[in-house]
């Protein structure tokens, strides 16, 4: 395009100065406006300027750019400030670690949560045994992210949580809570009813982990 203008320049020139010009600077230069219309008409291709509608695309499509690029940046910003709240957060959710002020009477502690909710307490002491070797108050976690004495998912201990101790808190890590929830759980799922395989396997959907819990069980007395 730059080419093109400057051969106009030098084609206006060339018309625009009369012969007697060369021999004499001092001559008067005389101006056709029309022929020089008509030589830029001639020589400009009207296709190489941007049309009305190809300006305004072009600006629409800047805009839109300059949107996506803003939106980018906000989802950017929004995703940092997520990640800082989860490490700010995760860094004062610390376990709440029971501590017991004399060793608790596991036996005493299955009599009571089977009698309240129908469930064998050779069962519940069975349970106990499998998932943490009857440890009692713990903050102990599997590999899948099961906690405390009985092994809970913290979403399933919500769900059926029991104060056992009647401190008026229920702790996954606490023996007493736990050992109640388990018995709660074993029997919504049919232990008190009769069905003690079916609630174990809902407890861990594994048959060789029911059939383990009952083999412990009738060593605790179950005769189921």
């Amino acid at each position: 395009m730059r080419n093109k203008l400057l051969a106009i320049v030098a084609l206006v020139a060339t018309i625009a100065t009369p012969v007697s010009a060369i021999a004499e600077p001092t001559a008067k230069t005389v101006i056709d406006e029309s022929k020089v219309v008509e030589v830029v008409k001639t020589n400009i291709d009207p296709y190489t300027l941007p049309t009305k509608e190809e300006i305004a695309t072009k600006q629409i499509n800047e805009n839109l750019k300059k949107l996506e690029e803003e939106r980018k940046a906000a989802e950017a910003a929004e995703a940092a400030r997520v990640a800082a709240e989860a490490v700010k957060k995760a860094a004062v959710r610390k376990p709440i670690v029971v501590v017991s002020k004399a060793p608790v009477d596991l036996q005493a502690l299955y009599n009571a949560a089977g009698a309240r909710f129908g469930v064998n307490p050779a069962i519940l002491a069975a349970v106990h045994y499998v998932e943490t070797g009857q440890r009692q108050d713990t903050t102990v976690s599997s590999y899948a992210g099961a906690q405390g004495p009985m092994q809970f998912m913290p979403s399933t201990f919500r769900a059926y949580a029991t104060d056992g101790d009647a401190d008026g808190v229920a702790n996954i890590y606490d023996v007493h809570d736990a050992v109640f929830t388990a018995a709660k759980y074993l029997a919504a799922n049919g232990a008190a009813s009769g069905n003690v395989n079916g609630a174990l396997f809902r407890y861990n959907h594994s048959t060789a982990y029911v059939n383990k819990v009952l083999g412990i069980a009738r060593g605790f007395g179950y005769n189921g």
